[in-house]
């Protein structure tokens, strides 16, 4: 029987690819199925079409879940209830009492339908049920998808559950239960070369994928200009990823998608009992692939506004894809791909045969929740702010990065760690060092003006036995007090390649690309000082990396290393201090 999904008429023929996942439904052996999908796929319609099927032929207690009380009424007035009343063999049915018949119960004969929400625990709890039905699982309260599956005990040898969502979070309870299952993806047959291949979302130089095309037409200000999505949409396509062949973004062709493909499970050793499913908003047929390249490219713009909502959204409910809270931070990342270079960190950074490599710092950024640990990072610099990352770790022992100062053969003049905190500890560090750690803090004031000039930072003295019996006593603490404005100005200039060149090797983690591009400017407005459009640094994230980062910017500029220094002259600071010589 043709149902409506998305006001068009649904077909199973033009949408082969919820035929299999029934068919497991009908399936005796098949205990457990875990959809993860893009919204507006058929989602809630391919649960109603299993509830009749369900009842009409192998009928057993129910519980339909939705995420709300008020999401449980909704359905059942506008779908659930017209489906029952216009499929013949479940109307024949229907209880004719009214009594047994309400709108979020009916009591067919040996299958009692219950429709629940899971924000009510006692809709969750005591009865046993055959069947149960998670629609929306992604919304659901902590601990409710655990309370679910004690539901079906007593049916443990005959029991289905079934969860059809879109995604949540990354790894988030559906996202593991999809995970346990065999994990299909759809793969659509190529009309040109036959070739089978999932529809994806791919970046702009690979092959295959959607495709749509940038140019002086459909973005005529050129880049960082609004788009013409009027003539952009023109241009969008699918192309096949053998051929080449170019899939446009129109009915029949989308109906050609959907109607020709198979199921290729990703994780053969899963039980055999367990099935899970996904597809992107690519494949329904009904679905617009021009409208979500625009909602696309709008997220992207909004991620530079520090918004990322949009492109959560699109992220979940387009791309049917767990949101990861990296993706938040897409737009910082992205120029981090231009300072890579192919280099191996192990070797002389050489250029023909000349050591470019002037200083090597070892920075270290101190940290304490979850008890003390430390953020390092060691960079080797050359002359004219030319610098090359060789190692980035966390470390829970501080005689770890004693060691590792010693493998990477950094002299003790040039470690510097952070004296923001524990100051007493990192003190110590210092003394057992000789004093030729630097003890480094930061300072949100924009410079230190010395002898008339505007200085990125300062050094003081400071007694590390203060407050004990020892104060005034032992031999003072040099500690740098540096800029924190000024240092993020000057990272992120050669983090955006406007200055020197700044380097990171292609095995860099996750945590550090998303740490060193925690910051960003913002405007900020205080009205009772009568200040507006001020920019200022803020960070949206963990941002230890980018501290070492920094103190590595003051070990340059002490060195005069973002300039070619005079030759046969000493290496000073801005005070006259001689970075490399005891303090």
């Amino acid at each position: 029987m043709p149902l409506s999904a998305a006001g068009q008429r649904w077909d199973s023929s033009d949408a082969v690819f919820v035929r299999q996942l029934m068919e497991d439904f009908a399936d005796e052996s098949v205990r457990e199925i875990v959809i993860l999908c893009s919204a507006q796929s058929a989602k809630t319609l391919t649960l109603l079409c299993l509830l009749a099927w369900l009842i009409a032929e192998d009928p057993g207690p129910v519980l339909w879940v939705t995420s709300s009380k008020q999401e449980a009424r909704k359905l059942s007035k506008s779908r659930l209830m017209q489906l029952l009343e216009r499929c013949a063999p479940v109307a024949a049915k229907l209880p004719s009492d009214r009594h047994m018949k309400t709108s979020l119960e009916v009591y067919f004969p040996g299958a009692p339908l219950v429709i629940g929400s899971a924000e009510n625990p006692r809709d969750l709890q005591s009865t046993p049920y055959r069947y149960i039905i998670m629609d929306e699982a992604r919304s659901y309260p902590p601990g409710a998808v655990e309370m679910l599956n004690m539901r079906f005990r007593a049916f443990s040898h005959n029991y289905k559950k079934i969860t059809i969502t879109t995604p949540g979070l990354d790894h988030d309870s559906v996202h593991r239960a999809f995970l346990d299952g065999n994990r299909q993806h759809f793969e659509t047959q190529c009309p040109c070369c036959g070739h089978y291949q999932e529809l994806l979302w791919k970046e702009p130089g690979d092959k295959g994928g959607l495709k749509w095309d940038t140019n002086d037409i459909t973005r005529p200000g050129g880049k960082g200009a609004p788009y013409n999505f009027d003539e952009l949409l023109k241009t969008v396509r699918y192309e096949c990823e053998y051929c080449g062949h170019r899939i446009t973004d129109t009915l029949d062709q989308r109906k050609f998608l959907s109607g020709h493909g198979r199921w290729r499970p990703h994780h053969r050793s899963a039980p055999s009992n367990i099935r899970s499913y996904t597809w992107n908003a690519l494949l329904p047929y009904w679905a617009n692939w021009g409208m979500q390249v625009r909602e696309f490219l709008t997220a992207k713009e909004a991620l530079k506004w520090n918004d990322h909502e949009p492109m959560k959204k699109h992220q979940t409910e387009t791309r049917g894809l767990p949101w990861e809270e990296r993706l938040r931070y897409l737009h910082d990342e992205k120029f981090l791909d231009e300072r890579m270079r192919d280099y191996d960190p192990f070797k002389p950074w050489l250029e023909g045969a000349v050591p470019l490599e002037k200083r090597r710092f070892l920075t270290i950024d101190v940290q304490g929740a979850g008890g003390r640990h430390y953020y390092v990072v060691i960079r080797a610099w050359g002359i004219g702010g030319r610098s090359r990352l060789l190692y980035h770790g966390k470390h829970w022992n501080i005689d770890e990065i004693r060691q590792l100062q010693r493998d990477w053969e950094v002299h003790s003049d040039n470690v510097m760690i952070d004296a923001g905190n524990w100051q007493a500890e990192v003190f110590q560090y210092i003394i057992d060092s000789g004093y030729h750690w630097k003890a480094m803090k930061g300072d949100e004031v924009p410079f230190f003006r010395i002898e008339g000039q505007q200085r990125m930072f300062t050094v003081t003295e400071v007694d590390p036995a203060i407050g004990t019996a020892l104060a005034g006593r032992v031999r003072p603490i040099k500690l740098w007090v540096f800029s924190k404005p000024a240092t993020l100005d000057r990272l992120k200039t050669y983090q955006h390649g406007l200055a020197g060149d700044w380097q990171i090797f292609p095995g860099v983690s996750e945590e550090y690309r998303m740490q060193v591009t925690a910051t960003r400017r913002v405007e900020h407005d205080d009205p009772r000082k009568g200040i507006f459009g001020k920019a200022l640094w803020k960070s949206s994230r963990h941002d230890h990396y980018e501290d070492c980062e920094r103190m590595q910017i003051i070990g340059a500029v002490a060195n005069d290393l973002l300039s070619a220094p005079v030759a046969g002259l000493p290496l000073f600071d801005s005070q006259g201090n001689n970075f490399n010589n005891g303090n």
